[in-house]
């Protein structure tokens, strides 16, 4: 996948914030954060905007119910990123929203070297296992940062219906040259059978592991809306490098022919995820 579809912090809040904040939930409502206190520490790794943090710092917004969110006393949260737009981000929302427990850094989510071994109550790593150089060296070292009896959890996609969408789009505008390969990621990363052989291999033992699967699906307020999203510039970008004004101007009502009747009358785009949860003995 290319990375820099990432780059802009709050163009990516704004158009899969409640995706990802959905699907962020889901995760960490299978960490025991009632046992959490003002000197747990607690990772998000691959951060972005800071989506994990918000809501173990911050009121969830009312599609979200999740005991335990958010955690209090707030616990200690160091985020980091590779974009630093997302960490410019991630420090805008810290300022806004009173996060006085949080940290960030622009930072490989591959090295933690800045942190010492067992640093970390919990490592949080939401969609981003799959864009590590190494994913299993990248686990290896979330073992190492992590205390014993400590937690991470990593999620991944299942199914991703708009890339779905949106890949078809660009293969029918422009056949034949791949144009629909701009978001792929590699398809053993969409089961729950590799992400589980990559756990073990860095170091988790397999009787402390558990998957789970959520579905924080893409929701819009009106088909019009939908297709605003599915058009804008964080996706176009990808997909249309190079394309000529004509073939860009015919990205929407191509998008449009895509979606089923379904998706047409809820202005939803489904997605799942699986969750993997292990802890370190």
């Amino acid at each position: 996948m290319n990375k820099s579809v990432f780059s802009r912090g709050a163009l990516y809040e704004k158009m899969v914030g409640e995706t990802s904040t959905r699907l962020s939930a889901a995760a960490l409502s299978h960490l025991p954060l009632s046992t959490y206190t003002s000197t747990t520490r607690i990772l998000d790794s691959a951060c972005g905007p800071g989506i994990v943090t918000k809501l173990l710092l911050s009121p969830s917004p009312e599609y979200v119910a999740v005991k335990g969110l958010p955690v209090n006393p707030p616990p200690q949260v160091t985020g980091i990123d590779l974009s630093e737009p997302m960490i410019q981000q991630y420090k805008t929302n810290a300022a806004a929203l009173g996060w006085t427990t949080s940290e960030a850094y622009v930072q490989d989510s591959h090295d933690l070297s800045r942190f010492s071994d067992a640093s970390f109550d919990a490592v949080v790593m939401g969609l981003g296992i799959f864009n590590l150089t190494d994913a299993v060296a990248g686990v290896r070292e979330m073992h190492r940062v992590l205390k014993p009896g400590g937690h991470i959890v990593l999620t991944t996609w299942k199914t991703r219906r708009p890339q779905e969408i949106m890949s078809r789009t660009a293969e029918t505008i422009r056949q034949g040259v791949g144009a629909g390969k701009a978001m792929d990621i590699d398809p053993k990363w969409l089961t729950s059978e590799h992400l589980v052989n990559v756990v073990k291999a860095g170091g988790f033992k397999a009787d402390s592991l558990r998957m789970h699967e959520a579905a924080p699906n893409w929701s819009h307020q009106s088909l019009s809306d939908l297709l605003d999203a599915a058009s804008s510039p964080l996706w176009t970008s990808q997909f249309c490098k190079g394309w000529s004004d004509d073939e860009t101007s015919r990205w929407r009502e191509e998008l449009a022919k895509q979606l089923t009747a379904r998706e047409r009358d809820t202005y939803t785009l489904e997605m799942t995820a699986h969750i993997c949860i292990v802890q370190k003995e």
